[in-house]
């Protein structure tokens, strides 16, 4: 019979076979960051392991040479208890930490947001992996260093936008690491960044969702439009109403709870809406919800698992004599990454030719500008990677700007949903109608993104960032729209509030105007 296990390593031989995209920074921001999605594999209740034996227990004993430290991800996922059929993979999420009412707006915008551990990179991280590595043991105490983890592979890398996606804030690689160990090692959380640990499986993150699973989250644009105006928020609220995120509601049960986090805790909801953890009043439970970025990621990740292959067995897997030699090394390399362009290249380029040009005509040089401009941007990107938003391979027939069509048909393994699932819709339909209009372009790109998914895979096809040309077409389209948006019911208030004064002179001016003096 088919195991849970053998679906994940189905899983870690395609990221592993997958070249993944490495967007290259432009010189005007070269800001990254690193994200860890760590998969572990829960053994099932029934087995015990050596040193771990329950009092009075007298039983077979899984050994420690078969625990699975040092070996190679083939010969790890040989082993029985990897293999059991109640084994579960699970993966690991964090919740933020809970934000005062003096945090900064940034804190208070993530505050309890289900993520991943990870953060910016600093000058003095070697790589893109080092920053993973390293934020991982500030924020959670875990050691991605150690024998217990090996890196199996990273997924595409995404550009991280802002002002609706007319501004890169950053370009953030993920790495997925997976733990070699029945046991995880205990946690050292830091409360100031984050209050608790979840491991959730795999199953319940794998498309396509129940109703009851999938929900939507509101974020107040207004908020992003408008920071610190009252009166325009409140007029941008009322004019394009709120963006609506797809989410998957998952139980808030911590594996690990941060000193001094109190589980029952109220979450207050950020300004702007969005929090990560939502209570469930008709069945008096409180809910984790995954939406986002870290959405995004997921459906990346497990869009390599194939649920249609032939899967290992237990009794295959018992078939197979474990190498002869068990090494640190893996016997499946991955893949030599593609370096792609960034989205916002094009755009610095022609502001660059633009102010060269005026500096020409008024006998000016940029020579020193360009020269320090693009300096740290190159070299610092050179062991780091580049892409955008999330995955790929979207439905052909999706409405713009929709939730996420989880069924997507003959694609290859390593391309899924990824950037549908974090676009939004709005509450407005008419905004949504002109995002439509606006969206030729995007679904332009989504059209050649479908075929290249569906094809058989060329290296023209991975050079190109699809999802980068996705995200700034769908935002371009969204920005016309609330533009016309506001225009449109702007004058539609003005039309209205004229009709109705004329309304009242016409009936307060008739009447006095029958009146004998």
């Amino acid at each position: 019979m088919d195991t849970p296990s053998a679906s994940l390593q189905s899983l870690v031989k395609s990221l592993r076979a997958t070249r993944p995209r490495l967007i290259l920074s432009p010189p005007t921001q070269p800001r990254r960051a690193s994200v860890a999605l760590i998969i572990r594999l829960k053994p099932a209740p029934s087995i015990v392991f050596e040193g771990h034996e329950p009092q009075g227990y007298d039983g077979p004993v899984v050994p420690v040479d078969d625990f699975g430290l040092g070996l190679t991800i083939d010969d790890f996922f040989r082993l029985d208890w990897v293999n059991h059929p109640d084994t579960v993979p699970e993966i690991m999420f964090i919740r933020r930490a809970c934000a005062s009412s003096s945090s900064s707006s940034t804190a208070q915008r993530w505050s309890s947001h289900i993520a991943f551990p990870g953060g910016r990179q600093e000058p003095q991280d070697k790589s893109p992996a080092y920053t993973a590595l390293r934020e991982t043991w500030e924020e959670v105490g875990v050691d991605l260093a150690d024998r217990e983890f090996v890196e199996v592979g990273r997924l595409d890398e995404r550009e991280i936008t802002t002002s609706l996606g007319k501004r890169l804030l950053m370009i953030l690689s993920p790495f997925v690491f997976l733990q070699t160990t029945p046991f995880s090692p205990k946690p050292d959380i830091n409360s100031d960044e984050v209050s608790s640990i979840h491991w959730i499986p795999l199953s319940m993150l794998t498309p396509p969702f129940s109703p009851d699973r999938w929900s939507s989250i509101h974020i107040d644009i207004s908020t992003r439009l408008s920071p610190r105006n009252k009166f325009i928020r409140w007029a941008l609220r009322g004019l394009v109403g709120k963006m609506q995120f797809g989410c998957v509601l998952l139980p808030d049960e911590p594996d690990f709870v941060a000193d001094g986090f109190d589980h029952n805790v109220e979450f207050d909801e950020p300004p702007e809406g969005g929090s990560g953890t939502w209570y469930n009043q008709t069945e008096g439970k409180r809910m984790l919800r995954l939406w986002g970025l870290s959405l995004g990621m997921t459906l990346d990740l497990l869009a390599h698992s194939d649920v249609e292959s032939t899967l290992l067995t237990a009794s295959a897997t018992n078939s197979q004599p474990p190498s002869p030699q068990r090494t640190s090394a893996n016997s499946l390399p991955p893949r030599t990454p593609v370096t792609v362009k960034s989205s916002f290249e094009d755009a610095w380029k022609e502001a660059l030719a633009a102010q060269k040009e005026k500096d020409e005509a008024g006998g000016q040089s940029l020579q020193s500008t360009a020269n320090g401009g693009s300096n740290g941007g190159f070299d610092s990107m050179r062991d780091g990677v580049v892409r955008l938003h999330h995955g790929a391979g979207m439905a052909a027939t999706a409405p713009l700007g929709s939730q996420v069509d989880l069924k997507v048909k003959k694609r290859r393994r390593g391309v899924g949903p990824g950037v549908t699932a974090v676009f939004p819709r709005f509450t407005y339909p008419d905004v949504n109608f002109w995002i439509w209009v606006f969206g030729r372009r995007y679904r332009q790109v989504v059209k050649g993104w479908e075929a290249a998914v569906r094809r058989p895979d060329r290296a023209s096809d991975r050079r190109t960032n699809w999802s980068g040309a996705a995200l700034s077409t769908f935002y371009a389209a969204v920005r016309h729209a609330l533009v016309v948006a506001i225009i449109v019911r702007a004058l539609a208030t003005v039309g209205g509030v004229a009709g109705v004064a004329w309304w009242l002179y016409r009936r307060v001016g008739g009447g006095l105007g029958g009146v004998e003096l």
